[in-house]
Formats: C-alpha cells, structure tokens, sequence
C-alpha cells in the first residue's frame, strides 16, 4: 500500500513539473497542432529533471504495455479485415507525420488535406490563415520521428467509428519567425526540442486511416483511459 501511494504520488508531481514546464509562455503557434517552440531549457527544468526522467520512464513502460495490447488485438483483426494490417498503418501513420509537418511549416492544408479528416484540416487551416496574416511562420528542422506506438484499437460493427491512438516520440527544431523579414519570434533555432503527442487516427469515406486528432500532453493519465477492443471478434473487450 505504501508503496502504490508512493507511485501515485510521483506520477502526480511527474504530471505537475510537466505541466509547469509547459506553461512557459510563447508568442506563436509552433509546430502541427500548435504546441512546442518554448525555446531552450531554464532553472525549472533543471531542478525538476530527477523528476521528469522517472515520470517519464513511467510513461515508456505505459505505452509498452497498451502497444504489446493493442498488436495482439491486430494481428487478430488483420487476419479477417486487411484494412487492419498492421505493417501498412505503420506506414501511414508515418508518411502521415511527416506530410502533415510539412503542410504546417508551408502554411499550405492542402499539402496534407489526403491525411486529415475535414475537421482537422479545418482546424489547421483556420490557425496557418491566421500565421499568414500574422506575417508569421514555424520552422521545423532535423525532425527525427523515433517511436510511434499504437497504444488503442477500437473495431465497431460500424467501420466509420473505427481508431486508432498512437503514441508519437522524437525530436525537433521548431522556431518561429517572421515570413518577411526572416527576423526570430519564438523557439530555440539550433536545440533540439523532444516532443510526446497522440494523435487519433480514423477512418476516412474511402476507408484510409487519416489523422483526426493532436494530443500534445501525452501524459499517463491520458493513457490509463486507453482499451483495444473489438465489437466483432467474441473475448476482445
């Protein structure tokens, strides 16, 4: 008992040390989604560190664990539906990534409109129409994508409420600056910045998966909540 409360209590000031590291201010939307560009480190993250590196070992082995759940639930689903292959989403969920980076560094949708529901294209659209009025632009350099684990499958009766969540980690420059004079704003323009992100993958009129959904938080809370399941394989829930 004392050591489950000691647990609870460590994932807790993990979740609040991330949260305050967060709330460092910055001037501009930074990188597909919105989040990152707060620069490089400061006294709080330093101070915080011991913390931060065990939450976040906490956080790796959660996700290990809702990705070893969710291959064996496709590799089940696979071998009735193929839309359900793992090695191909891998693939999508990847060229996704970068395709949709890319349409937000350009400020251009339409780049990565084949791998985002309308919704979220909207969305992106909405906030790089108002970086191009701002005269602003994101620069995102060295992206180095390392791990993207699906850590939920959930298989409907109805194929259009089908998702997947992926767990997305890797590292970055992302800065913003001014589209024409070239002049810095916001973000670190030579240090690598680390990102953790789900994003939620649905499934399009045509059956592509594409991107519907950024989470940058990427706490464990966030994933305590996760479940593969199945409606149409008996003994999945």
């Amino acid at each position: 008992m004392v050591k489950t409360r000691s647990i609870v209590l460590l994932v807790a000031v993990g979740a609040i040390a991330v949260a305050l590291l967060c709330c460092v201010p910055d001037s501009a939307l930074a990188r597909a989604g919105g989040g990152g560009g707060k620069g490089g480190g400061s006294w709080l993250s330093v101070l915080l560190w011991p913390v931060i590196l065990i939450y976040s070992a906490i956080l790796a082995r959660k996700v290990r664990k809702k990705n070893q759940e969710s291959q064996a639930l496709l590799e089940k689903l696979a071998s009735h539906d193929a839309a359900w292959q793992i090695d191909a989403i891998k693939a999508r969920i990847e060229e996704a990534f970068f395709k949709i980076q890319h349409a937000w560094m350009e400020r251009n949708q339409d780049l990565a409109k084949a791998y985002m529901s309308e919704r979220l294209y909207r969305k992106h659209k909405t906030q790089t129409d108002q970086m191009i009025r701002d005269n602003r632009k994101n620069v995102l350099e060295n992206i180095n994508l390392e791990t993207a684990r699906i850590v939920e499958v959930a298989d409907f009766t109805d194929d259009s409420k089908d998702h997947i969540w992926v767990y997305l980690e890797g590292t970055m420059i992302d800065y913003t600056v001014n589209a024409q004079t070239n002049e810095h704003i916001s973000g670190d323009m030579v240090r690598d910045e680390r990102f953790k992100e789900l994003w939620k993958f649905i499934k399009d009129a045509q059956g592509c998966w594409v991107l519907d959904e950024i989470d940058q938080s990427a706490e464990i809370s966030d994933l305590g909540g996760m479940r593969s399941f199945s409606e149409e394989l008996p003994g999945s829930e």
